[in-house]
């Protein structure tokens, strides 16, 4: 298997697994444990990755987001309950989802997986992708489920910041990436309306495909050094990830 391969093979269903926690129900057990609803979990959650960035700075991050509109979530946390507090109800509930649904696995599936990613996040730089380096540096869980997880969120948040490069080198807008991207209800989620439509044009349609081209070259070069083991362990663990939500 290439590299290419594999990137192709992981990065939606990864893309999908990995934010499955965000709005669950172990995240609104602990989001109502600090005081908050889910939503602000997600936000100031995601956020407190980012250790004490102001919520314009977390805004900014978040770039797929209307202006304005993760600030004011973060706000709110922030207003509810410590950024520790969030940060720590976060990641726990990415290990509860994690040991909830992945549990049944095979060991050395989840292990395998969990291994193959931690080699992707190791080798990566530091510095570019702050989002992704805000979950390197948090403390890796102990169980083989909840490690393997993570090792996803890592991944994820790596072709998130990867792919934001290649969106902003193509001189693409946030709305117009979130408009062409799981078609309407993607947008709205995230805050965009009406007045943030653009045409779809061949142009735009041309920019749109060479950032997931830009986006799919530089996944595969952060993933060049793993062997050929370590590749089919990645393609491995997503196809039973995604098995065991089926």
């Amino acid at each position: 298997m290439d590299t290419s391969t594999t990137v192709k093979a992981i990065a939606g269903p990864i893309g999908d697994l990995a934010a499955g926690f965000y709005f669950s129900p172990e995240s609104v057990a602990r989001a109502e444990a600090i005081g908050l609803d889910v939503v602000s979990l997600y936000g100031a959650g995601r956020g407190s990755v980012l250790g004490d960035a102001a919520p314009a700075e977390v805004d900014a991050i978040f770039y797929f987001f209307k202006p304005g509109m993760i600030a004011g979530v973060v706000e709110k946390g922030r207003s509810l309950a410590s950024n520790d507090a969030i940060r720590t109800a976060h990641l726990a509930a990415a290990d509860d989802y994690a040991e909830a649904k992945f549990s049944g696995i095979d060991s050395s599936t989840l292990e395998a997986f969990a291994n193959a990613a931690a080699s992707v996040a190791a080798s990566a730089p530091t510095g570019s992708w702050p989002l992704f380096d805000g979950y390197q540096a948090a403390p890796t869980p102990s169980s083989a489920a909840a490690r393997a997880y993570r090792g996803a969120i890592l991944l994820r948040e790596l072709r998130g910041g990867v792919h934001t490069d290649a969106v902003k080198a193509a001189g693409l807008s946030a709305a117009t990436a979130c408009q062409f991207d799981r078609d309407d209800f993607y947008f709205r989620m995230h805050g965009f309306g009406d007045d943030d439509v653009v045409e779809m044009t061949p142009e735009v349609d041309a920019l749109k495909a060479s950032t997931e081209a830009a986006t799919d070259m530089a996944m595969a070069n952060l993933l060049e050094h793993l062997s050929a083991e370590q590749q089919q362990a990645l393609v491995e663990g997503t196809a039973a990830f995604a098995a065991a939500l089926a």
